[in-house]
């Protein structure tokens, strides 16, 4: 075998084995690294999924509940401590039968007609929520003539309450209806609503007033 010969197969057999080398190492390293980060990625998102649960939020109606409703007549302390806008207006108190966990901030009140619109108060109207006994409410919402009865933001705190307070057994609501208590028509068959807010969803089904 000459000695060119001999040149031409060791040169075709470098050439050939290098055309079957693997992937690079640097190439390997990069691709090995990227696959990392996407099953770390994958793992935390479904252990973070675990962890906090369902994102659904429970529905108010099965955690919170009112009694039947017992009319009275706003007086004029009830206008200074926010619990009615009026003297003379029809007002209703309503004892808390079930609250389970449910805080001040977890609840909206509305009053409407069976049409399923917002009930329209001539005068100015108060949500308020009170401790038994007690002749001041710990939480109220201010409505102003005509604007409707139903609240749209939080209520207004007395010192040492938030929205963070529980709503418990021991409390009840008062909702000054901004109608004088001669106009106020038994038997309209208008209903409070109350629609859940920050842990709740939802709305119950409502309580009728007499």
């Amino acid at each position: 075998m000459s000695r060119a010969h001999g040149a031409r197969r060791e040169w075709t057999s470098r050439t050939g084995n290098r055309g079957r080398r693997a992937v690079s190492p640097i190439i390997a390293t990069i691709l090995l690294v990227a696959i990392t980060v996407v099953l770390a990625a994958v793992l935390y998102v479904l252990v973070a999924g675990l962890e906090h649960g369902p994102t659904s939020k429970p529905s108010i109606e099965s955690a919170f509940e009112v009694g039947s409703p017992a009319a009275g007549t706003c007086w004029s302390a009830g206008v200074t401590n926010h619990i009615c806008g009026k003297a003379g207006d029809r007002l209703f108190n309503f004892s808390v039968e079930v609250s389970t966990s449910v805080v001040l901030g977890d609840v909206l009140f509305t009053v409407k007609t069976p049409a399923g619109a917002i009930y329209k108060n001539p005068d100015a109207a108060e949500f308020a929520v009170m401790k038994a006994s007690s002749t001041t409410p710990i939480a109220y919402y201010a409505i102003a003539a005509s604007a409707g009865l139903a609240m749209t933001k939080a209520f207004t705190y007395a010192s040492g309450y938030s929205a963070a307070t529980p709503i418990t057994s021991t409390m009840y609501v008062v909702i000054g209806t901004g109608t004088t208590a001669s106009s106020w028509v038994s038997g309209q068959q208008n209903v409070v609503v109350v629609y859940g807010m920050d842990h709740y969803t939802g709305q119950t089904i409502g309580e009728t007033l007499p």
